[in-house]
């Protein structure tokens, strides 16, 4: 019966200690979910500000695109003025 006893004494040492290790590798796989979690957060954050700085770069591209069209508008109409009055000056002093 000491025998017996003792076996099963053994037994549950071993089956404690398996306990043991189960809870420890529970908390282990708890702790990595929250830094997943806390991974997974900061991946939403980083991809929503990505996403504003898109929407800020794509209003500047339009608006560099408009300026740039008013620039080569505007320089063409210099051109045409500066052509005119250079044509006029030769005009009048081409007369004489």
């Amino acid at each position: 019966m000491t025998d017996f006893n003792t076996e099963v004494g053994k037994r549950f040492d071993r089956l404690e200690v398996k306990i043991d290790r189960l809870t420890e590798v529970m908390a282990n796989v708890a702790r990595v979910e929250e830094q997943i979690n806390g991974q997974n957060a900061r991946l939403k954050r980083h991809e929503f500000r990505l996403d504003e700085g898109e929407k800020k770069l794509d209003a500047v591209a339009d608006a560099v695109a408009q300026n740039t069209f008013i620039a080569k508008l505007g320089t063409g109409i210099l051109a045409t003025v500066w052509a005119a009055a250079v044509g006029a000056i030769m005009y009048i002093f081409g007369d004489s």
